[in-house]
């Protein structure tokens, strides 16, 4: 079976595709026995016939479309299509690509041996962007096939930049592989929109180092009609490494949105927080499962982790699964976790000061996700949220209220 490759390529990454393709077609699939996969097959990420098949199609399409601040490029910012990239970073690329999400698994193999787009941002020591870095992405993929993309994204040492990845997945099966490596004293804020149509499935990771006195601000926001299985990978690996992860997942109709966080302190003196919200309504289904992994030689860590689901139908379904491993005692870790409907004396309180059932309602909803939305890293990440969420409360149960209402929080 052969394997994809770009004209050009170097050879470094045609021995790393051979090596994922072999480890592809090797290694089974995720154990549905594990947290990680514990609400989603991943046969459901894959088509007939399952990895074999999709490396057999070697079809699909990746287009990225950046979108760069005024001022970015004069500072000597890069955001490269892959071709483009081999040329002028050939190196970076040798040091990093593949490597961060590495092929542990026959799904990561898959896109390693098979992408065929994708992006590499290169923001140079010291520079500070001005404003949101932007990849708009559209995957392509016929019957039968996986479209496969992977980005890139190196911030050098003391740089600041934000940077947001739009997926939208209008048909078929996809999967989207970033890895981010964030050097010492440099500061990202890393923002994921994704959503997926009905029928159609995404499967997404994003593996994070994050370096010495560095900070990292995830951001992730799901709206699937189909299904979204997605992941985020932080490994503080650098002493006085900080992360705040924010994620916001929305399922109706039938969709399912599954999303997974592990929180990896690797050295001592590191901090992680994530906060998760999800509103499940109508037959939808979202799920969370949260790992706080502390190893043995990081001390002084501090960690914690608070997923709460709110459900607004008798037939929708949320999991929250938070996770411990401490390998240390000199440690804080905490966490919470919650599922629950709408508070029906909320609804009394707000129905008595004049709202209609359906504002009242609304308003709660858009109060729950605020945790979540008014932290979002940029206006624009924040107000397509919450325009989604309105749209699906609508669908749901027709609410001409909750159409005409202002912003969250007016």
């Amino acid at each position: 079976m052969d394997v994809f490759r770009f004209v050009d390529e170097p050879g470094f990454l045609a021995e790393r595709r051979l090596d994922a393709l072999k480890a592809a077609l090797e290694m089974p699939l995720p154990d549905r026995a594990m947290h990680r996969f514990r609400f989603t097959d991943p046969m459901a990420l894959l088509p007939s016939g399952g990895v074999s098949a999709a490396l057999a199609a070697q079809a699909g399409r990746w287009d990225v479309v950046p979108d760069l601040p005024p001022g970015a490029v004069e500072a000597g910012v890069m955001v490269l299509t892959f071709p483009e990239a081999f040329v002028r970073l050939q190196n970076l690329l040798a040091e990093y690509l593949g490597r961060l999400a590495a092929p542990d698994d026959a799904l990561l193999a898959l896109n390693l041996a098979s992408f065929r787009g994708g992006a590499v941002v290169l923001v140079p020591a010291g520079v500070r962007v001005p404003g949101p870095i932007t990849l708009r992405v559209q995957p392509e993929a016929p019957e039968g096939a996986v479209a496969c993309g992977r980005t890139l994204v190196i911030v050098q040492e003391g740089a600041q930049a934000t940077i947001l990845e739009e997926t939208d997945l209008e048909a078929g099966l996809a999967s989207s592989i970033t890895e981010v490596v964030v050097c010492q004293g440099a500061s990202l804020v890393h923002g994921r929109f994704e959503s997926s149509a009905r029928g159609a499935a995404l499967f997404s990771r994003v593996a994070y180092s994050v370096g010495r006195d560095a900070t990292l601000t995830h951001a992730h926001v799901l709206v699937p009609a189909g299904l979204i299985k997605a992941e985020a990978a932080p490994v503080l690996a650098g002493s006085g490494a900080r992360t705040e992860g924010l994620v916001l997942a929305m399922a109706g109709g039938r969709a399912r949105a599954d999303f997974r966080a592990v929180e990896d302190h690797a050295v001592q003196d590191t901090e992680s927080r994530v906060t998760y919200r999800s509103v499940a309504l109508g037959r939808g289904r979202t799920a969370f499962t949260g790992l706080l992994r502390i190893r043995e030689g990081a001390s002084r860590s501090v960690a914690y982790e608070e997923a709460r689901s709110l459900l607004l139908s008798g037939t929708a379904a949320a999991d929250v699964l938070p996770e411990l491993e401490i390998q240390n005692h000199d440690v804080r870790c905490t966490h919470g976790a919650a599922v629950a409907p709408i508070d029906e004396e909320s609804v009394f309180y707000l129905r008595s000061r004049g709202l209609s059932q359906d504002e009242a309602e609304a308003t709660l909803v858009e109060g729950f996700v605020e945790a979540v939305a008014s932290r979002l890293p940029t206006e624009s990440l924040a107000e397509r949220a919450r325009e989604t969420l309105r749209a699906q409360l609508v669908a749901a149960k027709g609410h001409p209220a909750v159409a005409a209402a202002g912003p969250v929080g007016v």
